[in-house]
């Protein structure tokens, strides 16, 4: 392996760690499963196409984190720290609330969604994948993808109006 491939490598793998410890992954198990996910990756790269290895790395990080959590019965939520950090995707809102009030807000209101819908949300805005990636990562098709993320924004933004927050 080249030096290029190994800082492309690399770059992608602070990605996929920080996408593990804001779904909720302790900071040692998002180690290994980063670790374990570059191992990986360095024995198929003449498989995977350069322009795909990201998602790949997502791919293979996220079948990992899940049967890691599943087997240990102790899926971890997303914590308010967390969430506190997703307030940038969410601009429109700060304009009306502090930044203290927002956050509290913020939380609550992802908190209520569907596990699922927090990823997605967190993928496309927070980690700025595209759709094609989030779809290359989940296996589905882009326009599952854009179909899903669209309810998961209905979804907070109906919670958001429940809960009366402007």
């Amino acid at each position: 392996m080249n030096d290029e491939w190994g800082q492309l490598l690399l770059e992608h793998a602070k990605v996929v760690f920080k996408y593990l410890i804001k779904i909720g992954a302790a900071k040692e198990d998002a180690e290994d499963i980063t670790q374990e996910t570059i191992m990986k990756t360095i024995e198929y790269l003449q498989q995977i196409e350069p322009k795909k290895m990201r998602a790949w790395m997502f791919k293979v990080a996220i079948h990992r984190y899940y049967s890691l959590y599943n087997k240990n019965k102790s899926v971890v939520r997303l914590s308010h720290e967390d969430l506190e950090l997703l307030l940038p995707v969410f601009e429109h809102v700060e304009s009306h609330l502090t930044m203290k009030e927002q956050a509290n807000e913020l939380v609550g209101a992802l908190q209520e969604l569907q596990t699922n819908f927090q990823q997605l949300l967190i993928l496309k805005y927070y980690m700025e994948l595209s759709y094609k990636e989030i779809s290359e990562i989940l296996d589905v098709k882009e326009t599952i993808v854009k179909t899903y993320l669209q309810r998961a924004r209905k979804s907070f933004k109906k919670i958001w109006e429940e809960k009366g927050y402007e």
